[in-house]
């Protein structure tokens, strides 16, 4: 005899985020006219405490075995609710929820109609909730290796935590050194450079036996499972080995003269070189893309040090969880915007940090065209909060403070040269007023503007135009520097990283969090993790913190030993497969293969690598590939449901 199927609807005001838009008791109250429906709820947050026992005590009064809750999006509360159901008694795959806040009230406005656009994704959800089955989730074994990709701080930091807690780590770096954009730019504190935090992890993770390096690096192929990650690596050839001494005889010898990226363009490198002081290896690398391969450099070597003849090497890894740390790119403007890239005064908030550096291509002496500028003015948000047609919509969270901070700097250095600040909001993230104020005593003047300013070049020199709005009238400026404060935007390579993992980007093109405050360093796969800027801008100590955070989690599913995986995979019916194939081609995570059983070709699912995608069950020609927790009956009865049928 078939368990009679009793259904508990709740739905959640979450405030006035969905209570704002949408009668959530008009909609309680229809829930409880439909089919199997034993009890229909409303309560201001169900994923509260107090909404969570709701529904545990309705489950024993009620006999419950079916539960539908009507609330936000699932990918922000579904473990939240599988998990009372579990504490319950009831197996957590016999609930489904519908989302009313990001799918109906927050793009509505007119509240009649978001009411019976509500009314119609509980029915839907209450048709597939009475076709659900229980499912049980698998353990498997797992492996405490981890690979993280990113040698920034972000994840030495991530190396480091994992490394003192007994795991063995594979830290790869795509360029040819560790550190990222920290050991060029930035400061943690007022005095605490970026580059001394990057020298003291280096020196940690050289000398740490469970941290293996590998840069010049790439993560080429990742599949797998949470636990048991397959990853390929391909180590790039350095063409120059430990014997180098950093002598410095192969740079006269190189022919090859490119712009040097580790000083944001301010000079010149060869093809062979040293990233910058404290570069880590500490040995010379040869760049393969402009190389010309002549050999001059290997005839001037007296310590055998370079070899034309390295190859790629690949390494395959068993891994039982991935951290994503890959950094970010500086906004670069445009030829034209702003004058960058016309005149040799205009430069990046990047460049003026190198300038302004001990180790820079200047020693730490500001000079532009062979002299100190009388006056320097720097405009903010260049390429961010859509000041221009190229910038992007968010902030970028650095700028406001690295300028102020450069300025006060200047001032200190040249108290004599004039520097403004054109700035439309200043954000000073993770810090107080306090060097705000010290700006304004060493009389840094602040101009805001709502339009951004526009540079001209003339015979005399360069001007700044721009509309004051607290004086409210055109300014001319003239200037002897321009300092264009840039901000992040995603890598230029950040689409290969997201087609190797699979993991998914926002709308702003960084990596996407689960939740950014739920689980701000989880994505949406389970066993890769994000730190760092890869997820947004960042400054170095919210990396830093953000790489310990991603470490935490990945150990956290390590630990025990094994993990479990979620049983809403794909499962063949093997009386109408034909063994066509079709499900084995379209598989993104290569899950399913063609076995030969009592002389049939069958399709098959490796379970533990099925991440539940439904790809192969749309390509199915024959309907034999089914999901569990998706099946067609059950979508089905969702969409006879759209129509009007409960």
């Amino acid at each position: 005899m078939a368990e009679e199927v009793r259904i508990g609807v709740y739905i959640c005001h979450c405030g006035f985020n969905i209570a704002g838009t949408v009668d959530v008791k008009a909609v309680a109250e229809y829930a409880k006219t439909l089919p199997n429906v034993v009890v229909s709820r409303d309560y201001l947050f169900m994923c509260s405490e107090p909404g969570q026992d709701l529904i545990r005590e309705d489950i024993k009064k009620y006999k419950l075995n079916r539960i539908v809750v009507a609330a936000c999006s699932p990918s922000m509360h579904e473990p939240t609710f599988r998990s009372v159901l579990e504490s319950a008694g009831l197996n957590k795959y016999l609930f489904e929820m519908a989302n009313i806040r990001e799918h109906c009230s927050w793009v509505h406005s007119d509240k009649e109609l978001a009411t019976e656009k509500a009314k119609d994704l509980v029915r839907m959800a209450v048709a597939k909730a009475r076709l659900l089955e229980p499912l049980e989730e698998k353990e498997i074994e797992t492996s405490r290796n981890i690979l993280v990709v990113g040698g920034g701080v972000a994840g030495m930091r991530a190396a480091l935590e994992l490394a003192h807690y007994g795991f063995e780590v594979y830290l790869i770096e795509k360029s040819p050194t560790l550190g990222g954009k920290a050991a060029l730019v930035g400061y943690v504190e007022d005095d605490v450079k970026g580059s001394e935090i990057v020298g003291k992890m280096i020196k940690l993770i050289s000398k740490n036996p469970r941290i293996h390096v590998f840069t010049n690096s790439e993560l080429v192929e990742f599949k797998g499972f949470p636990g048991n990650f397959i990853a390929k690596i391909r180590v790039n050839p350095r063409y120059v080995n430990e014997k180098c001494t950093l002598c410095g005889d192969c740079i006269p010898a190189c022919p090859v003269e490119v712009s040097n990226e580790y000083e944001f363009g301010l000079d010149k490198r060869k093809a062979i070189f040293y990233p910058y002081k404290g570069a880590y290896p500490p040995y010379y690398v040869i760049d393969s893309k402009v190389c010309t391969f002549c050999g001059e450099c290997v005839k001037t070597c007296k310590h055998n040090a370079i070899d034309l003849e390295m190859k790629p090497q690949y390494l395959d890894l068993r891994i039982g969880a991935l951290i994503i740390a890959a950094g970010y790119d500086p906004y670069e403007p445009p030829k034209g915007e702003y004058n960058y890239g016309i005149h040799n005064n205009v430069i990046t908030l990047f460049q003026l940090e190198r300038l302004l550096d001990p180790n820079g291509p200047t020693k730490g002496n500001l000079i532009i065209g062979g002299k100190v500028p009388r006056r320097i003015v720097f405009i903010q948000c260049v390429g961010s909060r859509n000041t221009t047609p190229n910038s992007k919509p968010y902030c970028s969270r650095m700028c406001c403070l690295t300028a102020i901070r450069n300025a006060i700097r200047i001032k200190e250095m040249y108290p004599d040269t004039d520097v403004i600040i054109l700035y439309k909001d200043i954000m000073t993230y993770a810090s107080d007023e306090r060097l705000y104020e010290e700006a304004g005593k060493r009389l840094v003047k602040f101009l805001k503007f709502e339009e951004p300013p526009k540079v001209t070049i003339t015979e005399e020199g360069l001007y700044i135009d721009v509309y004051e709005y607290t004086i409210q009238d055109e300014v001319r400026i003239p200037t002897d520097l321009v300092v264009l404060s840039t901000g992040m935007v995603p890598r230029h390579d950040l689409n290969e990283l997201i087609a190797v993992t699979r993991v998914s980007c926002g709308g702003d093109g960084f990596l996407r969090e689960l939740h950014l405050k739920l689980a701000p360093v989880e994505s949406p796969t389970k066993g890769v993790y994000l730190a760092g800027a890869v997820t947004g801008p960042k400054n170095i100590m919210e990396s830093i913190r953000m790489g310990s955070a991603a470490a935490v989690k990945a150990m956290t599913l390590l630990s025990a030993g094994k993990v479990s995986i979620e049983p809403l995979t794909a499962v063949v019916n093997e009386e109408i497969c034909s063994g066509c194939g079709v499900c084995v081609s379209v598989c993104p995570y290569e899950a399913i293969s063609i076995k030969e059983m009592d002389g049939d070709r069958l399709a098959h699912v490796e379970e533990a690598l099925c991440m539940g995608c439904g790809t192969c069950t749309a390509a199915c020609p024959s309907g034999a590939m089914q999901q569990r927790g998706f099946k067609d009956t059950q979508i089905k009865a969702q969409v006879l449901a759209v129509f009007g049928g409960g």
